[in-house]
């Protein structure tokens, strides 16, 4: 039982971005939500909408944790909130779109505390499991999911009013999105528009928060080169996977605690290209067509380690023969493993339709 104890300990530790040894227990500032969802799915296309016959409902349980400043980023972000969320609900139509568990890890960022009120921004990226999905023979309505597993991203405003020490009353609203990134045909997802409410209750001890001053915060430059690689379906309904990959130099100009501003150099590697363009009747294929080269520019939002970077780009001396496209995005979420390494999760657009996920490792130097 004591291994078992520990072993759970030490997944919270993690799940929670916290470290065993600190001021506080793992254990001190965790607390339980409940809340239940109301709402409708929003149809990205109009033919959702004859498929959709209900309202959407689903009940989300969330342990968090509340930070308290042992780290300089909590200090600087007031004092956040991370945690791990379980939700499961309906869809609109249980026959063609089934019904949706997640798994999410989330963080929520205080935006008005006064009194009794609180008010928070969280968001939440997981794992998401969807029982039906596109088959062609047994549920062909079905255009927007092509997986059983997706990944999941919602953004909520968490609204709390506290009763007494332990019980708070919750309310609030959830934008959600799920879809496969591209590993399985099709992928239009679906996202959806929820109101909640519920109820929050402290399960431990409550420590108080560390209130120093917080350094002053000295800019500084740094460099990184990441790859990355994943596979990809295309848009085309075909059963093959390919591969598609990428190398990257950036540089960026770290301004503060909370963000970075940079740009960068990237080659894109996609298996895909010489057989869509045959489908698509262009002529002259050639393989180097496989390759594209770009510039970006980069915006950073820093929380600890943890990065949420968007990236506009430009193609640039190999070019996109396929689309003819001009630019190109990334959405990234990069965690900091140790002094010189990162991991990299990247969602590549061509403006905005998806291209590609990737899953990359950096190395990072500062001077």
């Amino acid at each position: 039982m004591k291994i078992i104890k520990k072993s759970v300990i030490l997944l919270l530790a993690v799940i929670l971005n916290t470290q065993v040894k600190s001021q506080t227990k793992i254990t001190d500032n965790l607390h339980i939500k409940a809340d239940f969802h109301y709402g409708w799915l929003l149809p990205e296309y109009n033919l959702f909408n004859y498929f959709t016959n209900d309202a959407i409902k689903g009940l989300k349980i969330s342990l968090q944790k509340d930070l308290t400043g042992e780290k300089i980023w909590e200090m600087v972000y007031k004092y956040p909130t991370t945690g791990i969320s379980a939700y499961y609900g309906s869809l609109g139509n249980d026959r063609v779109f089934g019904r949706v568990a997640s798994v999410s890890p989330f963080i929520s960022l205080p935006l008005y505390r006064k009194n009794n009120l609180s008010v928070y921004s969280k968001t939440e990226v997981g794992i998401a499991y969807v029982s039906e999905k596109f088959d062609i023979k047994n549920n062909f309505h079905n255009i927007a999911i092509g997986s059983n597993f997706n990944v999941w991203f919602s953004e909520n405003i968490d609204l709390y009013y506290r009763i007494n020490d332990k019980i708070s009353l919750s309310a609030g609203t959830s934008f959600g999105h799920f879809s496969n990134a591209n590993f399985a045909e099709p992928n239009l997802g679906l996202n959806f528009w929820t109101f909640y409410s519920g109820i929050d209750y402290y399960l431990t001890k409550k420590t108080k928060k560390i209130t120093d001053k917080i350094p002053d915060f000295i800019q500084k430059n740094e460099f990184a080169f990441i790859i990355a690689g994943s596979g990809k379906h295309t848009r085309r309904f075909a059963d093959r996977l390919y591969f598609a990959g990428s190398l990257s130099a950036e540089y960026k100009r770290i301004l503060g605690y909370k963000g970075a501003l940079g740009a960068g150099l990237d080659l894109f590697y996609d298996t895909s290209i010489p057989d869509e363009m045959r489908k698509a009747g262009i002529p002259e294929i050639q393989e180097i067509y496989k390759l594209k080269s770009g510039i970006h520019l980069s915006q950073e939002l820093i929380i600890g380690k943890l990065s949420l970077i968007i990236q506009e780009g430009f193609y640039i001396l190999l070019t996109d023969k396929l689309n003819n496209q001009i630019m190109y995005n990334r959405g990234i979420v990069r965690y900091k493993i140790s002094k010189n390494l990162f991991a990299n999760l990247a969602m590549k657009t061509n403006l905005w339709v998806l291209d590609v996920a990737e899953l990359g490792l950096g190395y990072y130097f500062s001077k």
